[in-house]
C-alpha cells in the first residue's frame, strides 16, 4: 500500500513541475511578442527620412516613392491601423522588388543612419552598351543584354536592327557584335548598324561586311582582317558592294 501512495505523489509532483515548465514558456512567449511589437512600432525606432543616392536617368522622386511603399507595411487589427516603419528591419528582399520595377537600376546597396533614422538607396545604372530594335520597337540593352527602357533610333550606341523574325540569343550576339566591332574600329571603319538576318549579319557601310553568327565566328574575322591587312581592298573599300566571309575558307570580294 506505501508504494503505491508514493507513486502517486511522484505523479503529482511530475505534472506540478510540467504545468509550472509550460505556463513558464506560454509567459516567456507572451513577453518576446510583446517586446517584438514595442520593437517594431516604437516611435524611436520609425524612418524618418529616405535619400536617393547616384541617381542620373532614373528619376529619384520615383524611385524614392517606390521604395517608401516597400519598406513600410501596415496592418488593420480591430479597426486600428498598425504601421510598420522600423529602420532596424532588413530591406534586402524589397530591394530585388525595386529593381523589378526600375529595370534601368543594376543594383541597390541600402545604409543606414539609425541616429538620424535616415535610409539612404546607393543606386548603380546599367550602363547602355546597344540600341536593339525589331520591326515594333527599339530598346536600350546593356552588354549583358540586360533590358534597360524602350528609346528612339539611339546614335550614341552600337545600332542592332532585326530585320527578320527569329529568336536570337542577344547575349551572344552582342558578344560577336562587339568583337567585330572593335576590329573594325582597329581599321578606321565606323559602322552604321547591324543588320540581323535568320542566316547572316550585315555589317551595314559603304563596303557591307557579312557573316554567320551559327558558324565559327572567330574564323570569319581572321579572313576579314587577312583582306583588311591587304592595302588594294582596305584602301579602295567604297569601290566594292560587300565581302562575304560565310563561306568555309573564302572571303568574296564583290
Amino acid at each position: 500500500m506505501r508504494r503505491k501512495r508514493s507513486k502517486k505523489r511522484s505523479r503529482k509532483k511530475n505534472n506540478i513541475f510540467k504545468n509550472i515548465f509550460f505556463g513558464f514558456c506560454g509567459f516567456l512567449f507572451l513577453l518576446i511578442i510583446i517586446f517584438s511589437a514595442i520593437y517594431q512600432m516604437s516611435p524611436n525606432f520609425k524612418i524618418k527620412g529616405l535619400e536617393v543616392i547616384g541617381s542620373e536617368t532614373v528619376p529619384s522622386d520615383e524611385v524614392k516613392k517606390a521604395a517608401q511603399d516597400l519598406f513600410v507595411s501596415s496592418f488593420n487589427i480591430f479597426g486600428q491601423e498598425i504601421v510598420i516603419d522600423n529602420i532596424f528591419l532588413s530591406f534586402k528582399g524589397k530591394t530585388n522588388e525595386l529593381m523589378k520595377e526600375f529595370p534601368e537600376i543594376e543594383n541597390v546597396v541600402i545604409k543606414k543612419d539609425f541616429s538620424k533614422g535616415m535610409i539612404y538607396l546607393e543606386i548603380k545604372e546599367k550602363e547602355p552598351a546597344v540600341t536593339w530594335c525589331n520591326n515594333e520597337k527599339c530598346f536600350l540593352l546593356n552588354k549583358n543584354a540586360s533590358f534597360i527602357r524602350n528609346c528612339d533610333r539611339e546614335g550614341d550606341y552600337v545600332l542592332i536592327q532585326e530585320k527578320e523574325e527569329k529568336e536570337f540569343n542577344k547575349q551572344e550576339t552582342i558578344n560577336s557584335i562587339f568583337q567585330l566591332d572593335k576590329k573594325l574600329r582597329e581599321y578606321g571603319l565606323n559602322i552604321e548598324e547591324y543588320d540581323l538576318y535568320s542566316e547572316k549579319l550585315i555589317a551595314v557601310s559603304n563596303c557591307d561586311f557579312m557573316f554567320n553568327l551559327d558558324d565559327s565566328f572567330d574564323w570569319q574575322i581572321e579572313k576579314l582582317e587577312i583582306v583588311l591587312k591587304q592595302e588594294r581592298y582596305l584602301n579602295n573599300l567604297n569601290n566594292f558592294q560587300y565581302i562575304d566571309l560565310r563561306f568555309g575558307n573564302q572571303a568574296v570580294v564583290k
